[in-house]
């Protein structure tokens, strides 16, 4: 891999991560494409490099990580976030684990996986026209505080599927919770807050079935870059979803998840 590639790669790994379209896809792609990465390689340099979205979102949300910290504690707000790591953590761990080994294995998912982002793209676009018909209603609306444990359980339960390749780990999540009512903001930093504990078990898996072939001078170069595109996509992201049009925000979400499925079902 030389630096132009390297820089590419982490360009396409700081945007699409935080996008309701799959980074692994993408970096597969351009794997492939750039490099000649067998498929199995190029799966696993995506998940390699999610660890420039697991330095990023600890940089962006460290005052989260904080309270989390505290909740050990014993502070009330610190409590739900680590509940909310542990419940989702455990749930991922067990189905996506295995989910991984099967998905690089045959890699033969990729299509059906989309499918499955374009049912939750126009979910989340009907949920848009729902509350917009709806105005009066307290219909996503919710915040963090009001986050019980089968919602948690969804949530994980969603990350886990995220090891297709096709589906968007932060696309899947954020839809998840914007059809279970929250509000976009809250959405947004619920989902992101889960990227370290994910993008970690992503990025040491990679390295477990890779190694040396993946931890290379250059994919850190990727990395380097990928932390400094994703630190602006995630400003920008939140800026966008904290503009109270939630119907739009629902929409767009949802219309990009469509977008990125059908990509993926359109690439086989």
């Amino acid at each position: 891999m030389d630096i132009t590639t390297a820089l590419i790669l982490g360009v396409v790994q700081g945007v699409s991560e935080w996008l309701p379209v799959s980074s692994k896809t993408q970096v597969m792609f351009v794997s492939q494409y750039l490099l000649g990465a067998p498929p199995e390689l190029a799966y696993s340099l995506g998940l390699f490099l999610e660890a420039a979205s697991v330095l990023a979102a600890l940089i962006y949300f460290w005052r989260v990580y904080l309270k989390i910290l505290r909740g050990l504690l014993g502070d009330v707000e610190g409590r739900r976030w680590l509940m909310y790591l542990l419940v989702t953590t455990l749930i991922t761990g067990a189905l996506g684990i295995p989910l991984y080994y099967l998905t690089r294995r045959w890699l033969l998912v990729g299509a059906s996986a989309g499918w499955l982002m374009v049912a939750l793209g126009a979910a989340v676009i009907l949920n848009a026209v729902l509350l917009q018909r709806a105005k009066t209603s307290a219909a996503g609306l919710k915040t963090f505080n009001d986050m019980k444990i089968k919602d948690m359980a969804l949530v994980g339960v969603a990350q886990a599927l995220s090891a297709l390749p096709g589906v968007s780990r932060s696309g899947i999540t954020t839809t998840t919770l914007l059809l279970l009512g929250f509000r976009p903001d809250e959405a947004f930093k619920a989902s992101f807050v889960l990227v370290p504990v994910a993008g970690l078990g992503a990025t040491f898996l990679s390295y477990l079935s890779e190694g040396g072939a993946v931890a290379t001078s250059t994919a850190l170069a990727a990395l380097v870059v990928g932390i400094a595109i994703s630190l602006a996509t995630i400003k920008a992201l939140l800026k966008f979803a904290r503009s109270k049009h939630v119907v739009l925000v629902n929409f767009v979400i949802g219309a990009l998840a469509v977008a990125g499925g059908l990509l993926r079902v359109l690439a086989g």
